[in-house]
């Protein structure tokens, strides 16, 4: 019996399996008759926006995003100095638009001017200066004029961070602000104008500089204890004063003469554009936008009816112009780098190491060129070559380390110190393995030589390797050997297969910063570079 019951569940099985395929076959025949569904358009990607900015705006990027999702506008923001920002749009670089921290330079330099602008926010120049300081120099209660502060950096009683003028925007603005009030001008400096033992007194007191707003902050943090005062953008001061103890946190002072305010206008240069423009403009100068950039961003409104941060204050400042007309600017400009600042000694570490062949070598001997005076017709070019009262030290390395190819700008003619720069970068060889510490310890030598010749002087080191070390001492053992810190700030370049984690380690070791030279030009790092030393 429970045999004839098996047997005849196993055959209902069969019949209701065959029954399932006929069915199913049946179901796909008709399915095959049927016409396919079509499938909705996929929508293609709308193109981004793409904005050119300066460094500083990196702080509130998040804010001007979200902004720009708001108003349906996909925004690619990258970041470059000022000087750079109108050289790339100059040299064909295609961008949208441009968002400098002021607009002067840029309305006089760009070669196809902007076809919209509109600013967007404010932030004054300003001087954030220790309590204690601004007591100690008879400052409590009253503004000093730059004609003071000049005074008081050159008497070694006021000690500041600034960024390099040729570099970076908030620079340039001190040193045309100061200019401008001691000529007695606010609008139209001419060359003649220009005081320049003033000037030379005032630079006396720069002692860190920067390419960027940014770093020079986070510089001024770690090294607070050093320094009296820093010149920024008084938004980028206010920001600052949140990460320093009480006694380090700085009072924003404005000279009586008056500064240079930044006006953040965003310039529209491609005309197919301009409906993104407006909508990206409507969006973040729309009042809750503009109110949460100045409650925590500290920025002065473009719009009425946006209270001010408490921090800033409302008194009366006045406002002195950027000069007007290239020639003056130019003209300052390379003052600044030859005559004015502190003389400085520029020690490069260069990689010769087997990978280095080919590509990678004629990037760093264009690099060379280009500081000698190779593309002097480009304005920061001509700003980041080698100048006069300087001191230059080329060490190459491999496996091991050449003796130092010392050349000074000082006591031989610009020509033939640049001729020697020119000679050395076409002479390089590749050989070898890659000795990393080995070579920086003898530049970190060097550099504790020039400092005990020259107390004064700015001393810095650039490292270029496109490899990690594989010869003789090691991060840790470099660390060691220095012992109690660094002579000279390291500016590594992360080029090749150098690594990245060592080369961020040995920057925040020394106090300096890392440089990516994977995407960009090297000859432009390079630039870039010379903004800080």
């Amino acid at each position: 019996m429970r045999r004839r019951r098996s047997w005849l569940r196993a055959a209902l099985l069969a019949v209701a399996v065959v029954a399932g395929v006929s069915s199913c076959g049946k179901k796909h025949e008709h399915a095959a008759r049927q016409p396919a569904p079509v499938a909705p358009a996929a929508q293609a990607p709308q193109p981004v926006f793409s904005v050119l900015a300066s460094s500083e705006v990196r702080d509130i990027e998040p804010a001007l995003l979200q902004a720009a999702h708001s108003a349906g506008v996909p925004l690619a923001l990258s970041y470059a100095g000022t000087l750079d920002i109108v050289e790339r749009v100059n040299a064909g670089e295609r961008f949208d638009a441009i968002l400098p921290a002021n607009g002067a330079y840029p309305a006089l330099a760009l070669t196809a001017k902007p076809v919209a602008r509109d600013k967007l926010f404010y932030s004054r120049v300003a001087i954030g200066i220790k309590p204690a300081t601004v007591k100690a120099l008879g400052w409590e209660g009253r503004s000093p004029s730059w004609a003071d502060i000049a005074k008081a950096a050159g008497a070694g009683q006021l000690r500041y961070a600034m960024t390099n003028p040729a570099s970076s925007n908030t620079g340039m603005s001190a040193l045309f602000a100061v200019a401008s009030a001691v000529a007695g001008k606010t609008e139209d400096l001419t060359v003649q104008d220009v005081n320049g033992p003033v000037l030379t007194a005032f630079l006396s007191g720069q002692k860190l500089t920067a390419g960027s707003s940014g770093w020079l902050a986070e510089a001024f943090v770690k090294e607070a204890a050093g320094l009296d005062a820093m010149v920024n953008y008084e938004a980028v001061i206010l920001r600052t004063n949140d990460k320093l103890a009480p006694a380090d946190r700085l009072m924003l002072v404005y000279p009586q003469d008056g500064v240079i305010s930044a006006d953040y206008p965003l310039m529209l240069l491609n005309a197919d554009k301009r409906d993104e423009y407006t909508r990206l403009l409507a969006a973040i100068k729309a009042v809750p936008v503009q109110r949460d950039l100045a409650a925590r961003d500290f920025l002065r409104p473009s719009v009425a009816d946006v209270p001010l941060a408490p921090a800033l204050g409302t008194a009366t400042v006045a406002e002195l112009s950027f000069p007007n007309r290239l020639e003056v600017i130019d003209a300052v400009l390379g003052s600044y780098q030859g005559q004015w600042r502190r003389p400085a000694t520029s020690i490069f570490v260069l990689d010769l190491s087997g990978s280095m062949e080919g590509e990678r070598l004629r990037a760093m001997r264009d690099a060379l060129k280009v500081l000698a005076g190779a593309d002097a017709q480009v304005a920061s070019a001509r700003y980041a070559r080698f100048q006069s009262r300087e001191r230059v030290a080329l060490i190459a390395f491999s496996d091991r380390v050449d003796e130092p190819v010392e050349i000074s700008f000082e006591t031989q003619a610009l020509d033939a110190a640049r001729a020697q720069v020119l000679s050395y970068a076409d002479g390089l060889r590749v050989r070898g393995g890659t000795a990393i510490y080995a070579a920086l310890l003898r530049a970190e030598e060097l550099a504790r030589q020039e400092l005990r010749k020259d107390p004064g002087r700015a001393v810095s080191i650039v490292l270029l390797t496109d490899g990690e070390n594989n010869v003789g001492p090691d991060l840790k053992l470099f660390q060691q050997e220095l012992g109690g810190g660094a002579p000279a700030r390291v500016f590594p370049i992360l080029f090749g297969e150098a690594s990245p984690a060592d080369m961020a380690a040995l920057a925040q070791y020394t106090g300096g910063r890392m440089f990516d030279g994977r995407k960009a030009a090297l000859a432009q790092v390079f630039k870039e570079i010379r903004g800080y030393q």
